[in-house]
């Protein structure tokens, strides 16, 4: 198949989309991947894309189509300046690019305009369209403090499902998914149509040695620190457990982490440490010196609906999880019996959570039914399989 995908985000930013172009590729299929300049989460737009630079690139057999997008920018105002360059310009690309493609793959992350693209371009083309759906909207809004009686809330539910019905297939990634698109965009999908995330390859592989442990439990987060992320309520449990033989690693930057860093400092606590962002080639070696890993969301309904993508990484490379979270992923991690979660927002509540696990004595136990179950649900060769035989089918059996 010669397949159209379409992101806003690609390599060298840190998203799966470039994982499975690149798997598509090494199944014998060609890929385009129209996509926006690398700016996430930084906002910077390195040197080497600017002033039209690179606009079009080869890696790994995946063609690269570069749109106009300007960089992220903090507040509201400068998040919808990034995400509405990337869909200007690329519907503008879309529509002039050479139709030899067969079948248009969306990977749609937040903002649901990113996809909107592919949804302009299936209006004016037979090539059919799948939409893969990680963050589901407008339920997402509700996250950024945007009433749901609003002015904008209300049209970008109207822009939302007038992306999500042009899709022949919508596959999602949370079970929660089906009934939200049910109920409130009037949009059917199959059971059959739920296709969860898989982690990278270098998290099912063995991990590196651990240096000697010192007595102390580690306990490490991984990922974006955004407002969503809700970190501080990690490094409050930290405080109500400054006591306890815990080191706290936190590991990524975002938005939030500077404000992370200044309740750290103003309260004094010498053991949460912050390393910033870290190669993806770094983790191994952090998820190694891991007792159990660590994930946390505000308490809202379009977190509550997402099984992030970093928990499946926990489960692959055979770690428990410790969760200030609730919906998907709570359930997630009591049906693989692989750590124990308390409802978010709530640091007294989490610190219960830890004390539980300090006391557990099945802690290695736990991360490997987290692998088995991860096995069993979550592989990569599993989501490959599914993904190219429903392309496959969209095409119309190419």
């Amino acid at each position: 198949m010669k397949i159209l995908v379409i992101c806003q985000h690609y390599w060298p930013e840190n998203f799966r989309v470039t994982e499975i172009c690149e798997a598509l590729v090494q199944r014998g299929h060609q890929v385009t991947a129209l996509v926006g300049l690398p700016n996430y989460p930084s906002g910077v737009i390195p040197q080497e894309y600017r002033r039209f630079r690179n606009r079009r690139q080869l890696r790994n057999g995946v063609e690269i189509r570069r749109c106009f997008e300007i960089g992220r920018r903090p507040g509201k105002l400068g998040l919808a300046i990034n995400y509405v360059s990337y869909m200007t310009s690329a519907s503008v690309k879309a529509l002039l690019l050479k139709r030899d493609y067969d079948v248009i793959y969306a990977y749609s992350t937040s903002p649901v305009l990113m996809s909107l693209p592919a949804s302009l371009l299936r209006c004016f083309t037979k090539r059919k369209l799948m939409i893969y759906v990680l963050d589901i909207w407008p339920a997402c809004l509700a996250a950024m403090n945007v009433r749901e009686d609003s002015f904008f809330y209300g049209f970008m539910k109207k822009v939302s499902r007038w992306v999500y019905r042009r899709a022949d297939m919508l596959i999602y990634s949370s079970k929660r998914f089906q009934e939200y698109l049910r109920q409130v965009h009037g949009i059917t999908v199959a059971d059959e149509q739920y296709m969860p995330q898989f982690a990278d390859d270098l998290f099912r592989q063995a991990l590196p040695p651990c240096p000697p442990k010192t007595g102390a439990i580690d306990l490490v987060f991984a990922g974006n620190i955004g407002k969503v992320q809700a970190v501080e309520i990690l490094i409050q449990t930290a405080s109500l457990l400054r006591n306890e033989p815990i080191r706290w690693h936190i590991i990524g930057d975002g938005s939030n982490e500077e404000a992370c860093r200044k309740l750290a400092a103003s309260l004094a606590l010498e053991n949460v440490i912050f390393y910033g962002r870290r190669p993806l080639s770094d983790m191994p070696s952090f998820y190694a010196m891991a007792d159990a890993m660590l994930v946390s969301m505000r308490d809202d309904i379009s977190v509550n609906d997402t099984l992030p993508g970093k928990v499946q990484s926990y489960m692959a490379a055979g770690k428990p999880v410790l969760g200030s979270i609730a919906g998907e992923t709570a359930y997630v991690i009591r049906q693989a019996q692989c750590g124990f979660c308390a409802l978010p927002d709530d640091p007294k509540a989490f610190a219960g959570v830890v004390k539980r696990f300090l006391a557990a004595e099945d802690k290695l136990e736990m991360g490997r039914r987290g692998q088995a179950y991860y096995d069993a649900h979550f592989t990569k060769r599993e989501h490959m399989d599914r993904l190219e035989s429903m392309l496959t089918a969209l095409a119309g059996g190419k």
